[in-house]
């Protein structure tokens, strides 16, 4: 009997401990960058800027492409914070440098756009991923792309999104796929946006400090276990 008890136990304690471990680990949560994050207006940044939540960290990047071609010359970022517009928030990171320090698109292509480079988080098992963009006002609209390349626009994965509806409202970024920038740009002529926040899903890998109880846990059953049969065993029970 005390041989079954013991494998009772031992399996009943390694299951608890892998139930334990997975439970402080396999919660992913979404996390969310505010890409204007104290809400500031007017305050012109470098060509780049990094956004760090929950210690996870993505960097943005300003580009023009006046001609059109997708390769982009880095321009300075742009912090914008404005009362609403014809219903749309004004909220958001955008261009210093640009017709209403916006994203802007034309008839004939894209004028510049923002980058963000995702790799640090997507190597850390990232995944639902999702941006809002503001500053859409009716018939205005923006595209995302997806790049494997720093200051290249990339391939067109989904949108147009046109208008009030999608102000500031997260969009899923569906087929990222194996692309490791996103860049987020104006569509058509007179489309002036604001990308305003990006979330994506990320599961932790557990803290010492939130696996350390667990492991005390189980030490103190198993050793409470191993006292009871010695002293049965002195006892010659």
């Amino acid at each position: 009997m005390k041989a079954v008890t013991s494998i009772r136990l031992g399996s009943t304690l390694r299951a608890l401990g892998l139930a334990a471990v997975l439970s402080a680990s396999s919660a992913g949560a979404a996390i969310v960058w505010d890409l204007n994050p104290q809400n500031q207006d007017n305050v012109t940044l470098g060509t780049s800027q990094t956004f760090t939540e929950q210690g996870f960290t993505i960097t943005a990047r300003g580009y023009d492409d006046s001609d059109r071609n997708g390769v982009g010359t880095p321009t300075n970022l742009y912090f914008k914070n404005r009362p609403p517009d014809n219903g749309a928030n004004e909220s958001g990171l955008g261009l210093a440098n640009s017709p209403h320090h916006e994203v802007n698109g034309s008839a004939t292509g894209t004028l510049n756009f923002i980058q963000l480079d995702l790799r640090s988080i997507i190597s850390q098992g990232a995944t639902g991923f999702q941006i809002a963009v503001t500053s859409l006002q009716p018939n205005e609209s923006f595209q995302l792309f997806g790049s494997n390349f720093e200051g290249v626009l990339g391939t067109a994965i989904s949108g147009p999104y046109t208008g009030l509806e999608f102000d500031d409202k997260f969009v899923a970024v569906t087929d990222l796929g194996s692309f490791t920038f996103l860049s987020i740009a104006g569509f058509g002529e007179g489309s002036n946006v604001l990308p305003s926040r990006f979330s994506a899903e990320i599961t932790p890998i557990p803290e010492v400090g939130t696996v350390m109880p667990i492991v005390g846990l189980l030490v103190a059953v198993g050793a409470t276990h191993l006292l009871r049969r010695r002293r049965a065993a002195a006892a010659g029970v």
